[in-house]
């Protein structure tokens, strides 16, 4: 097969990968994410930008698939990504700062250190938002807001994921991405019901907070 056709067939499956991570579903993710770890070990060169979403889309489908299956195979995987992503992130902090900080977030909610992973994602949101990269601000908002539900930290103060999911659909739909914004609307609507009679009360005592950087460290 020419490099042509594998550059082709791995972007087809990085795309196809991509759309339904952004869409949560997670089994069509997974049976993706194998077919596309066995395509990008054939050889082939990698345009730097290019490979650069894909290390990092990749690294937190990684970390999302080890927590559902406690495989240790894709924590490794993802912890490649989060060492590839360092490196590029020493080249350009404005490109990649955000993008590491998000992918140590999803590495320590895997490991339950769930204090410095809540660090990493408004440090994630906080560093997207001043490098205006606004559909990561509105991923790691959403992340966030997983994070939270699932892990139950801060959840007797509140439902304080719910600020995050409102965020992230607010920041979505400022970057033209009104359908990813309608699909976060929904999960709302079905995790917390009716929010005209819940949300200022559950709004007003939880923000996410901007992070102080100098907190920043790595798992």
């Amino acid at each position: 097969m020419s490099e042509t056709n594998l550059h082709l067939l791995k972007v087809v499956h990085f795309n196809k990968m991509y759309v339904g991570f952004m869409f949560r579903k997670y089994n069509e993710v997974k049976q993706l994410a194998v077919a596309y770890d066995a395509i990008q070990q054939l050889p082939f060169s990698s345009i730097l930008i290019s490979h650069s979403m894909h290390v990092f889309y990749g690294g937190l489908i990684n970390f999302w698939i080890a927590r559902t299956t406690m495989e240790v195979t894709w924590f490794d995987r993802g912890e490649k990504a989060i060492q590839k992503m360092r490196s590029y992130a020493q080249c350009s902090l404005w490109n990649f700062e955000n993008k590491l900080f998000l992918l140590q977030a999803e590495q320590c909610f895997y490991l339950e250190d769930f204090d410095s992973a809540k660090r990493f994602y408004d440090a994630a949101i906080l560093s997207a938002k001043e490098h205006k990269f606004l559909h990561e601000e509105a991923l790691a908002c959403e992340l966030a807001g997983h994070f939270m539900l699932e892990s139950g930290e801060g959840e007797d103060e509140g439902n304080s994921s719910l600020p995050y999911f409102l965020l992230a659909e607010k920041k979505y739909r400022e970057w033209g991405a009104h359908a990813k914004g309608e699909s976060v609307k929904s999960f709302i609507i079905t995790q917390f019901g009716d929010l005209e009679t819940t949300l200022e009360s559950k709004i007003c005592r939880t923000t996410p907070i901007e992070p102080d950087p100098r907190k920043r460290r790595a798992c």
